[in-house]
Formats: structure tokens, sequence, C-alpha cells
């Protein structure tokens, strides 16, 4: 691909000092080095036009039709059917439609309606708690949690209650500004060829036409066009190279003066609309819409924060505050964390080494006197928590004993020792999601030295050789607690090393696989990694992080509790893996099965995640222009679905179909894993039956039922030292997946015996 084509491609740029892109045909996927295609419509989530327009006023609902939750009303609707949540769910159900009928009126009593609709809410699981039917008391309290997190929204748009444009408060884009922001991409990038490719990618000389000195104050720069440039710094997929130059300062602030020229009015009736839709088809597409709504009306917050609760006068202009708290349940409600991972200090001492004791040859000096002998050394490498309700942080430890035999002569006299000492050397550490910070270790080294034999020139001299011995014991027990107090430096300070030592080969290891297998892809799909809590006590380390770029969301389900004494868990929610496949860049796309297999692995680092018959080698396949690939977390399954807008096996061709395959859990011990679930499904636009047939037979080969996921370590599923755990909870609902370890049940350890 050449390098001017950067702008037509939507790729960006490679550095000056980073190898040049290879020429690529661009209806085939494989990425050359250094550089991830993208292709680029032109458009972003921000380009889509707001209630009448991107560069011109919205006018204000004339009469405001309140969308109907009808995801939630279904749910309430089917707990109604059922006699023992018949009663709440049939009163909540009124509310809800009594709420939308006095919004789209412009009454008072909307607000009394909303606080009425806080008691059944809250209510919800205390009445689940009373069901012996597990599977309802499930669906009422997810169905309370719905309510819940409408509840936050909608309380925050009644107290704004301007359902019009709301337009940003920042001060007015300043075209100098923008020029000194270009000039010093210029100075950055230089002249060399991938500068000019840069240049190019970000628009600079289209941006340039805007920041001229004699530009008419009433000429800004085209919204569109800022959106734009913005799409490309936070949206696009790049190398570990390309956000080295993205993330500098200069680029750094062309991005914040291009989001004062890209805010934009922010229709709240409309920011409701797309929120009850994402609700309903929780479709990556819809969550991007909703997505760039927050974004917009977080643009718009100013600075003043008035008090909580305040209600703005009739016909005045909402305040800044009132929208910043909207922000703010917006993204505690639907940007929330979709991946928790919890860990107890028992399991990770069991993934420590087992050390044997070691033999080694002592020669060293003590108070300047040269010392030889041998010593044993035995160690335990273990973990240990530091408890903090804010961070992550532990400890690895080793606690060790040394035992030494040695000799050390002084003048005519030559003394033998038993000296042991047991030291405790800590290494605190801090996880966070760019690394690991080190702490410097702290020891503490208690230690004995006796006398066990004294040996002098003299011993075979009359009354000389007594003398010189007792002269020399009296030394030696003189400088005792000089001997003690060196041997202990210097225990402590080889307990210092090896704690160092094992800190560099373990965690070196583990944090290098991290950033390989996990990190960097997550940085190349710029899915910003973003620790939303974290928390460690004496016993178990909590983090709780959300996967998402700026115009995705987070998890908004309440997430499955894993059993009180699991030893470790991960719950998982949708959105997490729906952004990634998002940012696998597949709408509208086309690919051959392998180049497929090869696209997505690169992408997230991996083997192959199918197999391909040789048959269907040749098979060309082309996605939906959005949506092409997405899983739904639900009923006991995961459900992954592709959108085809075209796929040719020569002689045939096939036209706007999905495929859906179904993937169940299957618990073997420690082992957890998912396996295809039925026969492949096809949807949409009909096929005959004889074409379904080969079809889903390319299908079923591509996601085979003899291929399963698995979701469990190895090392925890087939090392012995784990055989008393076992999979205590595997559970797929309402967005989330849910895989927890821990020790086996009474019944179970008698299955086993059996």
């Amino acid at each position: 691909m050449p390098q001017s084509g950067a702008d037509a491609t939507g790729q960006p740029p490679l550095l000056a000092h980073t190898p040049s892109p290879p020429p690529q045909d661009t209806r085939r996927t494989t990425a050359p080095s250094a550089t991830l295609p993208y292709p680029d419509t032109g458009l972003s989530p921000l380009d889509h036009p707001i209630a009448g327009g991107t560069d011109r006023g919205v006018s204000p609902p004339a009469g405001y039709d309140w969308p109907q939750p009808e995801a939630l009303l279904e749910r309430l609707d089917q707990l109604a059917a059922q006699p023992a949540t018949s009663q709440w769910a049939t009163d909540t159900a009124g509310l809800v439609r009594k709420l939308g009928s006095a919004v789209s009126q412009g009454s008072d009593e909307a607000l009394v309606i909303i606080r009425q609709l806080r008691e059944p809410a809250s209510r919800a699981a205390a009445l689940a708690g009373t069901l012996d039917d597990k599977a309802l008391a499930g669906e009422l309290c997810r169905t309370g949690y719905a309510l819940s997190r409408r509840l936050d929204i909608w309380e925050q748009l009644v107290e704004i209650g301007d359902w019009g444009p709301i337009a940003a408060e920042e001060p007015p884009p300043d075209p100098k500004q923008l020029s000194l922001c270009l000039a010093e991409i210029h100075e950055l990038t230089g002249d060399s060829a991938q500068g000019r490719a840069w240049r190019e990618y970000l628009l600079v000389d289209a941006l340039g036409q805007w920041s001229g000195k004699d530009r008419p104050p009433r000429d800004r720069l085209p919204r569109r066009l800022a959106q734009r440039v913005l799409n490309r710094l936070t949206q696009v997929p790049m190398s570990v190279e390309q956000q080295g130059l993205v993330s500098s300062r200069p680029v750094a602030a062309l991005q914040a003066e291009l989001q004062r020229w890209a805010a934009e009015p922010v229709a709240l009736a409309e920011l409701l609309g797309h929120l009850e839709r994402y609700e309903k088809t929780g479709l990556a597409s819809d969550a991007r819409l909703l997505a760039a709504d927050c974004q917009r009306l977080e643009l718009s917050c100013g600075s003043d924060q008035p008090a909580v609760g305040a209600r703005p006068a009739v016909g005045a202009r909402p305040p800044v505050g009132a929208r910043a708290r909207l922000v703010q349940r917006l993204e505690a409600n639907y940007r929330n964390a979709n991946l928790r991972v919890s860990v107890t200090e028992d399991l990770l001492d069991r993934l420590m080494p087992e050390r044997e004791p070691e033999y080694a040859p002592v020669h060293d000096t003590v108070l300047g006197r040269p010392v030889s002998g041998q010593s044993l050394t035995s160690s335990k490498v273990g973990v240990r928590f530091l408890p903090d309700p804010n961070r992550a942080r532990l400890a690895l430890e080793i606690t060790g004993q040394v035992a030494s035999l040695t000799s050390s002569t002084s003048g005519p006299a030559t003394f033998y020792n038993n000296s042991t000492a047991t030291y405790v050397a800590r290494k605190p550490l801090e996880i966070e999601l760019r690394g690991i910070r080190l702490s410097p270790a702290d020891v503490e080294v208690q230690s004995n030295t006796r006398l066990r034999g004294l040996q002098t020139s003299f011993d075979g001299v009359p009354l000389l050789g007594g003398l010189v011995s007792r002269i020399a014991r009296s030394q030696h027990e003189q400088k005792h607690a000089e001997i003690s107090q060196e041997v202990r430096q210097k225990v402590a300070l080889r307990a210092r090393r090896q704690v160092d030592s094992e800190v560099a080969a373990r965690l070196g290891q583990v944090s290098e696989r991290l950033h390989q297998r996990l990190l960097r892809p997550l940085e190349v799909s710029r899915l910003e990694p973003t620790i939303i809590a974290a928390e460690t006590t004496d016993q178990r380390l909590t983090l709780r992080i959300r996967l998402a770029g700026q115009d995705q969301l987070g998890g908004h389900t309440p997430r499955p509790r894993a059993p009180s004494d699991s030893l470790v868990s991960v719950q998982v929610h949708q959105t997490a893996i729906n952004n990634m496949l998002q940012r696998l860049a597949l709408d509208g796309r086309t690919f051959t099965l392998p180049e497929l297999s090869r696209h997505v692995a690169a992408q997230l680092n991996c083997s192959s995640l199918w197999d391909i018959d040789p048959a269907d080698e040749d098979a060309t396949i082309t996605f939906a222009d959005q949506d092409a690939m997405a899983v739904n977390l639900r009923d006991g399954r995961v459900k992954l679905r592709l959108a085809i807008a075209r796929l040719t096996k020569s002689p045939q061709r096939w036209r706007d179909f999905t495929v859906l395959v179904d993937y169940r859990p299957q618990v073997n011990g420690r082992s957890a894993r998912l396996v295809r679930d039925g026969i492949v499904q096809l949807g949409g636009r009909r096929i005959p039956t004889g074409q379904q047939i080969a079809l889903r037979g390319i299908f079923a080969k591509t996601f085979s039922s003899r291929r399963a996921w698995n979701l469990t370590p190895q090392r925890l599923a087939t090392e012995e030292k784990f055989a008393d755990l076992t999979v205590t909870q595997f559970v797929i609902d309402d967005g989330w997946l849910g895989v927890a370890l821990g020790p086996q049940r009474p019944t179970e350890r008698s299955a086993l015996r059996q």
C-alpha cells in the first residue's frame, strides 16, 4: 500500500525510524509489519448527527415522546405472569408507564413517580430472597437492577428538565491556538516521507485552511472535520510505535484543541432513546451511539457545580453541574467494570516453586579474617498480601534458614563455629495495568553463633597452651556481638539479593507474558484498560477493570457473585469481548478464511483460533457494514453471531445472512471449557435447503464441535498440587460469564474416592 494512501485507507502511517509498510492489496487483510489496517469510512461515532444535524442548531422537541423502556417492560410483564412476583411487577410496570406519560406532558409529577419507583427497586432483592424458585429469584434481582440503573438516569434528566439541545460552555475555539498546534505538528513530523504521511493522516492541510490569521471570526472549523481527526486519534487501532507519536505533547495538544472545535449540542431526548435502544439490542453499534452522546455531554460540562438536588428555574438554562452529575451517572451505570478478577493468597502461595535445600562451601571474611566451611540453606518462596482498600498490593516473601559449620584462624588460634540464621525477606509490589511497581526489599534476620571448638598452635605446650586458649576464648567472646552483627548483615545482603533475583526471574516472566498476551493487544486495539476499583485484604486481592475505548461502553448489568470460598474467580461481561471484536475491524471487510484466521490471531496476539478445512480455503467472506461479529452471554450459553454481507465459494454465492453458533459450559473437575452446542444456525435471507447444507458445512468445520475453548489455566487443571480444587462456579447469564475455582465439597471428595 503506498504511503500516500494514508487518508484513503484510514491507516495511521509509520514513524520515520520504523520500516516502511510494504505494498498491500487493500482487499486482503494481512497486516504489514508495524501497522494495522483499519478502514476509514470518513465517519466516526461522533459524526452521527444529533436531532437535526451536526453543524446547525437542534430544535427542542415540541411535545417530547418519552421512549418507553421496552426491554424493562418486557421483563416486568414476564414477572407479572408469575404468581410469586405478579403484584410487585404489575405495580412497578404501572408506575413506569405512568412516568412516561408524566414526562411527555411536562408534569411535575414525574420526579414524584421516580421517587416512588425507588421503593420497588430497592425491595426486589429482599423479595427474591423469599422465593424458592432460584431462576425466578435471579430474574427478579436482575429486573430490579435494570430499574435502578434507569432511575439514576431518569432522575437526573427530569432534574435538568430541558429536552432540547445542550451546547458546550467551553471557551470559544481560537484559530490562533489551532495554528500553533499545527506548527508543532509540522516540527514534530519533519520533512520525511513518513512525516508527510502523518500530516496527511491527521488532515493537517485541511485544518490549516481554517487556522489562518485572516479568517473571519464567524468562520469556524467544521465540526465534522475536527471529529474525523479525533476519530483517527482515539479509535483507530495502532502499533506501539504509532501510539508513541500520538501520545507526544504536540499531538495531545492538537487533540485537546480539536475537542473544543468538535463539541456540539447534546439532545437529551435522543440520548435516552439511544440508551433504551442499547438496552434492547446490546449491539456494539448502538453502544457507540450512547458512548458518543456521553462524550458530547462531557464536553458540554463546565466548572460550576450547583448543590445536589438544586432545580433550575423555569425557562433557565440547565446548570452545568446537573449535566456533570448526569455524565457521572451514565459513566457509573453504563461504563462500569466489565472484567473482575479475584485471587487468594493461598492460591498464589501454591503457584510459587518449591525449593530444595542447597549445600554450598563457605569462603568469606568476618571482621577481616577469612572464614571457610560448609552451609546448608533451606528457603521457601511465598506471597503475602498487604491490605489496602484502594490498591492491589502484595509482597513476594522468602523465609529461609542457613546452618553453617565454619572455621576461622586468628594468630595462633583456630575457631570452629556452629551458626544458624533465619531470615524473612519481603519485596513489596503493586499491580498496575501498565506493569508491576516494585519497592525496596525489607529483610529481617535473627542469628546465633556458638563456638564449638578451639585449637591453638600451643595446645601441646604445658601451661602455655591453656593460657593461650583462655586468652583466645576471651577475645572471641568479647567480639561475639560484632561477629553476630556482621553475620546478620551478610545474611541480610544475600537474602535481599535472593528476593530481588526471585522477583526478576518470576515476576519478570509473568509481567512479560501479561504484556505480550494481554496488554499489548489491548493497547493496539485502543481498548484503554482502566482499573475501576482495586482492593487487597489479608486473604484476597480483587481488581475490577474496564476494557473500553472512549467510543465504547462497559458493564451495566449485575455480575454473578463467586462462591465465598473460591480461591480464584473471574467474571467477564460481554462488552469486554464485543469491544475487542469491534476493534478487529471486520465491518465491511473482505477475507479468505485463512486470511481471517491470521488477521484475528495477529490482532489478539495468539495462535490460530479455529480450524480451516483445506477444501474451504478458497471461500471469500465479506462482513456486514456494522456489528460483523458479536457475542451474547445469556441463558447459560455463549451465543456467537456473524453478520455476513456476501460469501463466495465457487461456484456458489450467498448474500445477507447471519451465522449463529452457541457454546455451552462443560466442567470436568478443575477444567472449565466451552463446547459447541447443537448445529450451526443460519438466519436472515431465506436460503434454499440444499444451499443451507453446503453453507452450514463451511461454518460447522470452522467452528468445529471437536474443538473446545479451555478457560482454566493449564497449571491449575493439571498439576497435582491443585488436585483438591474443583470448578465451583461456571455461570453464563445477563451478559456475564463467571468461573470460580475452589475446594471440593465433601460430596465431591467422596465421589472421587468411589
